[in-house]
């Protein structure tokens, strides 16, 4: 697995702000990828982008090294860096610690809210970015299917474990004691994962719900689902009315949310004033709104260190998970040595194709009856059997006694399994 490196960087090494002008805008993202692609000379590369990290997996050759990476990435960034060194920033993992990195991310146990769910779709939604822009090969192929296979097992072993939040509950809860009883209007601007889980959450607490989105087709089918109203947003940045709570997440690199587009709000703003919860990464709005008369905005910063409270009894609640990710990093091990060792085993069964054939080419027409197969069948296979005692003795050096039975286990249970299939043995035992 030494083709492949994985460099990130996390709310823990950047902190929240840092990761909002280091992710990439989603509508660039493809051709970003190929630009660094080729920049790094690699031919596998993907990036996922959430509210609190960025990732970046490669794939490659055995001449990979994830500090060329890293600083390549610290050249790609330097603006953002200003000067840090990027070590401090963009943690490094190669090999099985890629692997394993990239496991717990698609699970949500290295999220701030421990075991959330909402990052399955969105290194699902990266997987599919990195085939779009031409830079997915078969090996990111393998290793994302293995990520999301694993996440999906993780969610079912802590279904019923624990009280497992999102960041978008944040939201909710927020929310729900801003309007303090009250049928607040809601506005949801974007339409992404984390706005979708607050919307219905809101709408089933009876709040009445505003999706505003560029798209009004799409605004329009998450407003019927809510029961609620959709509006253009083009149409809301211009005249928002009042609204108790916006809970904003849309791509872009320019703040949606402008200080002009504030002073309309909070100038419509209720009695009690209009919260913003802004999930967006960057900041959909304008961090100097909040200081505003009639508005309160929350940004991902205090999300973060709302989801990281209790963190640790968190994830001692969902210790069964991290069994799980063990389980498929140990098969994801077996399966890729042999995947590695595919072409050894394809010349070896050729070569023992190659002399069964030229064994019976010299056996004599007299001893073709059945008594003479079933002599020549027991000769080829102590033969075949003699073959690999090297190569045991050889993996008995390398890895020990334990290391040859479990070789040897494998081989009879094979070999079980191929003569309880075998046609003349189901006939023997009717």
């Amino acid at each position: 697995m030494d083709q492949f490196a994985l460099i990130g960087a996390s709310y823990k090494s950047a902190g929240v702000d840092r990761i909002g002008r280091l992710a990439w805008p989603k509508t660039e993202i493809e051709d970003r990828l190929r630009v660094l692609a080729a920049r790094l000379g690699v031919p596998e590369l993907a990036y996922i982008g959430t509210c609190n990290r960025i990732e970046f997996i490669v794939a490659g050759d055995e001449s990979l090294t994830a500090q060329d990476c890293r600083d390549a990435l610290g050249d790609v960034f330097s603006d953002v860096l200003a000067g840090d060194d990027v070590r401090h920033v963009f943690r490094a993992w190669v090999g099985e610690g890629a692997a394993e990195h990239l496991f717990l991310v698609a699970s949500g146990l290295d999220s701030a809210k421990a075991g959330e769910r909402e990052i399955y779709n969105q290194v699902r939604q990266a997987w599919s970015a990195a085939k779009a822009a031409g830079t997915c090969g078969p090996q990111l192929d393998y290793l994302f299917a293995e990520a999301l296979r694993a996440a999906q097992d993780v969610h079912k072993e802590i279904a019923g474990a624990a009280n497992v939040e999102s960041l978008a509950d944040y939201a909710v809860k927020r929310a729900l004691a801003h309007v303090d009883g009250a049928r607040g209007r809601v506005a949801l601007l974007g339409i992404s994962p984390m706005t979708r889980h607050a919307g219905r959450a809101l709408a089933a607490r009876g709040l009445p719900i505003t999706v505003v989105n560029r798209t009004y087709e799409t605004a329009e089918e998450l407003a019927t689902e809510l029961n609620g109203e959709a509006c253009p947003l083009d149409q809301f940045l211009a005249n928002p009315g009042p609204i108790d709570v916006i809970v904003t997440a849309v791509g872009g690199a320019e703040p949606l949310i402008d200080l002009a587009v504030a002073a309309r709000i909070a100038a419509a703003a209720p009695a009690r004033g209009t919260l913003i919860v802004d999930l967006g990464v960057p900041p959909n709005v304008d961090p100097a709104a909040g200081l505003m008369n009639g508005l309160t905005r929350l940004g991902m910063d205090a999300v973060i260190a709302d989801a990281a409270l209790g963190r640790t009894e968190r994830l001692r609640e969902l210790a069964s998970a991290r069994i799980v990710i063990d389980e498929h990093l140990e098969r994801l091990r077996g399966e890729y040595a042999i995947r590695e060792a595919s072409s050894l085993i394809q010349d070896l069964t050729m070569q023992y194709q190659r002399a069964a054939v030229e064994s019976l080419r010299r056996l004599p027409k007299s001893q073709t009856t059945e008594e003479g197969l079933k002599q020549w069948a027991e000769g080829f296979a102590r033969r075949l059997a003699h073959a690999p005692l090297k190569g045991l003795r050889a993996l008995a050096t390398e890895s020990g006694p334990a290391a040859v039975q479990a070789y040897l286990r494998g081989v009879q249970d094979a070999l079980h399994g191929e003569t309880a299939r075998h046609p003349l043995n189901k006939e023997k035992s009717q």
